[in-house]
Parts: C-alpha cells; sequence; structure tokens
C-alpha cells in the first residue's frame, strides 16, 4: 500500500515530518547527540581477529570496546560488514540484513552492540545503496529476463553500433560504465567495478526496499547510518556521450545529480523524519552549495557530509600530488560554515580509503614522526563538527613499505597497474613510487595492538592482510603505558575538547601570517575562546599574537614542556602545537 504524506501524518503524527531541528526543540533539547561525540572508524577485516582465522570479526570488535571507551569515543562507525562475495571488500553487497561470515553472526554483532551501548557508544553501520552486489538475489533475478518485476530495479539499456549506450567510464579504472549481459542482449549500468550493478533510485520499489532495511537495523539498535557513495544515487536521465570538454572518468556522470536532494528529502520523510538517527553521506564530487543543500537541518535530507577536497592525488587515482598548507587552511575555513549555524560539518584526516595521515601531512623525518601525527590530532580534534578518528590513527600507525604491485589487495591499485604499467603508459617504476603514497591499501593494513607477532591482531599463523612492520614500536599496549604517546596525546585532546565548547562548536578565525609554515586560528564561543597554533615543518618557527589577541594560559601542547608566550610570541619547535586560552 502506498502512503501519501497526508495518511503518514494522521496515522503517525506531525512529528513524524519534523526536521531534527524542529523534534529537539519541541522535546526541549537543543543538542543533538553526534555533536557532542567523537567517533571512530573501524574497517572490520583489519581492526581484531577473534576467532583466530586471520580475518578481523564482531567478537574481535566486542573484545576491543574497552579501548574505544578508554580513548573518549562516543560512536563508532563499523565499515561495510554484510554479507558479500568481496568484489571490493564488502563494498558489494549480497544481502543486507546478513552479516557477512567472514565476520560472524548475527549474534556476535548482537553482543558487540550490546557492550558498545554498555559503555555508551553509539554504532553506525554502512550502508551501500548506489549499488548492490552481482549476486544479490534482486539482481539475478533481474538479468533472469527483461520481463522480470525486477528488471527496472537496476539500470539497463540497449547496446548502440554493437557496444556500449554511450562511453561512460567506471571508477577504479574498471573500463566502461556498462557491462553486456549476453542472456538477455542488454548492458547494465555500474559506477564502480562489474560486479556492482548500480541501483534504479526512479523506482519507488528499489527506495520502498531500501528503507525497509534501515527499519530493520534502526530497530536492532543501531544510532545511525553512513551511505555509501551517496552522491551518485542520481544518474543523468539523458544518458548521452560525454563530449570532448566534459571530464569522463571519477564517474563524473553520476555525481550529484539533479535529483539528489528529493531522494534524500523521501528517504527522510520515510525512515528518519522525527527520530534521533543519525545519517552521514559520502559526497564525492559534493561542492559547497551541494553540501549546505544535503545537510542544512532544516531541509531534511542527511545530517552530515564528507568532503574530498585534499585527496592529494591526481583523477586518475594513483600519482600523488603535493600537500600545501594553503589548501588546508582554505579548505578548514569553508567547512567551518560560519554564516550557517544549521550545517554540522564533519572533521577527519583518515579512513579506509585514504593512506594514513602521519604519512600524507605529517614529517618525513622520523624523530618528528609521533610529533606531526599529534601535531595533525590538535588540528582535527579542534575544528567545528564531528571528529573522525581512523582505527590506528590513534596511535600514529604509518604507511605500509609497499614494494611490488604484488603487495596489493584493492581493486583500483590492480587496474591501474593494468591501465597504466602493462599497457606501456607508464614505467613500472614511476606507477609504484606513487601507488605507495596514495593507496588506500595503506589504510588496511591490520591493527596494531602490541609487539607479539602479527602485531596482536591474530593468533592465526597469517593474517589476511600484512602488518605493518613497524608495529614492535608502534602499538597500542606500549603507547598505553607511555603518558607522551601519541595515544596518550589523543585521549587528552579528546577530553580538552570535551571540556571546552569552543573547541567543538565555536565560531573559526583563521589568523595565520601570510605565507608562513604556522598555521594559527581562533576559536569562540560565548564568552570563551582559544587558539590553536601549529608549526608545520621541520623547522622553528616563531608566531605573533595579532593585535587584540592575548594569551593567557596553556591549555594543551605536544610537546614538554609546551612553548611559552613571551611579550606575546610563541616560539615553536619543528611539528610543535599549542593551544591557549584567551583573554
Amino acid at each position: 500500500m502506498d502512503l501519501t504524506r497526508r495518511d503518514m501524518t494522521r496515522l503517525l503524527g506531525t512529528a513524524f515530518f519534523l526536521t531534527p531541528a524542529a523534534a529537539r526543540a519541541r522535546a526541549g533539547t537543543t543538542t543533538a547527540w553526534w555533536k557532542d561525540v567523537v567517533a571512530y572508524e573501524i574497517y572490520p577485516r583489519s581492526f581484531c581477529d577473534g576467532n583466530g582465522d586471520g580475518i578481523g570479526d564482531f567478537v574481535g570488535m566486542a573484545e576491543r570496546v574497552d579501548h574505544l571507551a578508554d580513548l573518549g569515543i562516543g560512536a563508532v562507525w563499523v565499515a561495510a560488514c554484510f554479507d558479500s562475495p568481496n568484489a571490493d571488500n564488502g563494498y558489494d553487497v549480497r544481502d543486507y540484513r546478513r552479516i557477512m561470515p567472514d565476520f560472524g553472526t548475527m549474534a556476535d554483532f548482537d553482543r558487540f552492540m550490546a557492550r558498545a551501548k554498555a559503555r555508551g557508544i553509539h554504532v553506525i553501520l554502512d550502508m551501500v545503496f548506489n549499488h548492490t552486489s552481482d549476486e544479490h538475489e534482486w539482481f539475478v533475478k533481474s538479468r533472469s529476463s527483461r520481463t522480470s518485476p525486477y528488471r527496472d530495479y537496476y539500470i539497463w539499456r540497449d547496446g548502440r553500433d554493437g557496444g556500449p549506450p554511450n562511453n561512460w567510464k567506471a571508477a577504479f579504472g574498471a573500463g566502461s560504465a556498462w557491462q553486456f549481459d549476453a542472456a538477455t542482449g542488454q548492458y547494465y549500468l555500474h559506477t564502480f567495478v562489474s560486479k556492482q550493478p548500480d541501483l534504479n533510485w526512479e523506482n519507488p520499489k528499489v527506495r520502498a526496499e531500501l528503507y525497509d532495511i534501515l527499519r530493520f537495523w534502526a530497530a536492532r539498535g543501531v544510532s545511525g547510518f553512513r551511505f555509501d557513495a551517496i552522491t551518485s544515487l542520481a544518474k543523468p536521465q539523458a544518458m548521452g556521450d560525454f563530449t570532448p570538454g566534459q571530464h569522463a572518468g571519477q564517474a563524473s556522470f553520476a555525481e550529484v545529480g539533479p535529483r539528489l536532494d528529493g531522494y534524500l528529502h523521501d528517504m527522510y520523510t520515510h525512515v528518519f523524519a522525527g527520530t534521533d538517527l543519525y545519517t552521514v553521506g559520502e559526497a564525492w564530487g559534493a561542492s559547497h552549495d551541494a553540501i549546505i543543500n544535503m545537510t542544512d537541518d532544516r531541509r531534511g535530507e542527511i545530517t552530515s557530509a564528507f568532503r574530498f577536497d585534499l585527496q592529494l592525488k591526481d583523477a586518475d587515482g594513483w600519482r600523488k600530488l603535493p600537500c600545501r598548507l594553503d589548501d588546508m587552511r582554505a579548505f578548514n575555513a569553508d567547512n567551518a560554515f560560519n554564516d550557517n549555524p544549521h550545517v554540522w560539518p564533519l572533521v577527519y584526516l583518515e579512513d579506509h580509503d585514504f593512506p594514513r595521515a602521519a604519512s600524507r601531512y605529517g614529517s618525513g623525518v622520523p624523530e618528528y614522526g609521533a610529533r606531526s601525527a599529534k601535531l595533525l590530532a590538535t588540528m582535527m580534534l579542534s575544528l567545528k563538527g564531528t571528529p573522525y578518528i581512523y582505527q590506528g590513527q590513534e596511535i600514529g600507525m604509518t604507511n605500509f613499505p609497499f614494494r611490488r604491485i604484488e603487495d596489493y589487495n584493492d581493486v583500483q591499485a590492480h587496474n591501474g597497474w593494468r591501465n597504466e604499467v602493462l599497457s606501456g603508459h607508464v614505467p613500472a617504476a614511476e606507477f609504484l613510487r606513487n601507488l605507495a603514497q596514495v593507496s588506500r591499501d595503506n589504510a588496511r593494513t591490520p591493527m596494531q595492538w602490541d609487539d607479539t607477532p602479527n602485531a596482536g591482531f591474530t593468533t592465526a599463523d597469517r593474517p589476511w592482510f600484512a602488518v605493518n612492520p613497524n608495529y614492535r614500536q608502534v602499538n597500542v599496549r606500549t603507547e598505553r603505558a607511555d603518558p607522551d604517546s601519541v595515544l596518550s596525546f589523543y585521549r587528552a585532546m579528546i577530553r580538552l575538547r570535551r571540556a571546552w565548547r569552543c573547541l567543538s562548536a565555536g565560531r573559526y578565525g583563521d589568523v595565520s601570517p601570510p605565507g608562513s609554515q604556522v598555521y594559527a586560528y581562533t576559536r569562540r564561543d560565548g564568552g570563551t575562546a582559544a587558539v590553536v597554533v601549529l608549526n608545520f615543518s621541520d623547522s622553528a618557527a616563531s608566531f605573533t599574537l595579532p593585535a587584540g589577541l592575548r594569551a593567557t594560559r596553556c591549555l594543551i601542547g605536544n610537546m614538554t614542556p609546551p612553548a611559552p608566550v613571551t611579550d606575546g610570541i610563541i616560539a615553536l619547535r619543528p611539528w610543535e602545537s599549542v593551544i591557549y586560552q584567551l583573554a
């Protein structure tokens, strides 16, 4: 039965359609729970193996909940964890209501949920709603015949001149975005690899199926959802070729289509309105204005969105681009949304699709490695929004020393090798040198818990993926016992963020000296204010407080003792960071 908005209002009351801000106002509360937490991403396959088979799982996750609680984490995003044939490490879902067998059973999931909730930690699940696996029941039925009731669950088109319907390219270097199906004589669309056929969001039956999946997991106690590839949901209605002046790579045909906001509002209306469920989207290709459209809490779409302005790799996905401090400063200013209190941003430096922040943004000088990791923590945890720490970031995990293409697991790496090196376009040494710095496999090596074999990740002889050889120095157990470690500093920064609201919700103001290696900004909220000063360099530097700013006491620093203020000047050592209270 299809219910209209009037029908739903009659059945559920007007509160069902309230935006989050209006719902909180009616309930007499002002702050949503996700504005008060530091979040943490778990990549299940690499977090902790609890059953000794070399693969991370929910048994291991449950065992490590105390680590998250002790760190100060208030929400955990569990990356793709549903049943999957693993063409893209779980981002090709075969059954949305079943846990991937590699990761355990529903009972194991429920046990993890119970332990997390007992420690005050919300659980956020990854929803891959742009596409399914080609082994999903819907697609199996869809490709069975052109007259199948499930045919329109996916996007099928006739070919053209003996080839695909148009010249669109898939992401990950996967070639054409169209795959021919011999049984029915048509092509299906896949934004990513061919084993990930795109769902047809224009079909209301598809949307209804997906909304039921969200309700299923919400009923099990999940607090929110992260939506993979959310900006790819709305495909162009006209499916013509790209012209020579258009960028035909990186799935641009699927990014931020004109009906995206309508789809998101429809999902909000049917699932999230009047609840405190949190929703966050992976917003590839979204501009500043598109982010506002999706996340302004008066519109009723999603809560927040991950932005990708600082990728540090080119459009082909393998060549490293330089890290420029001016770009980071500009992005942080833009992401503060000072002039729109209805937009709540996200703050992050790592996730499962990016190399390690300590290697990407930090110092290449070994003696400054841990110090620069702490500086990055200072920055990330003193910016407005919900911060996301990726597993291992809190101990300063670094990129893996990749040498050969055989060392990689990721489909994107191997497609790039085939397209660039085996084709003769790029020398192997150049490709491998760049790939080692940008590959997302850097984030997928096992979590380093201690200095025992396999970093305490598993008791198996071999984990599913190689452990970084620096695990004997960089691991949780060693750093937990060291008050000067990266882990100890993350804990201290999270405590400080909770105590000083200006760091999490205050107005942002860049006060950096022009052209300097020092990045400095103020954070103001009501009667409290602080200045954050960061030396992004292997050299010493000084910072002079601008006129009108007076520092009173140091709230935190990544060195002992922290740099003092002398006559309004802070003399910073290489990669030193400090936060001072302002009068």
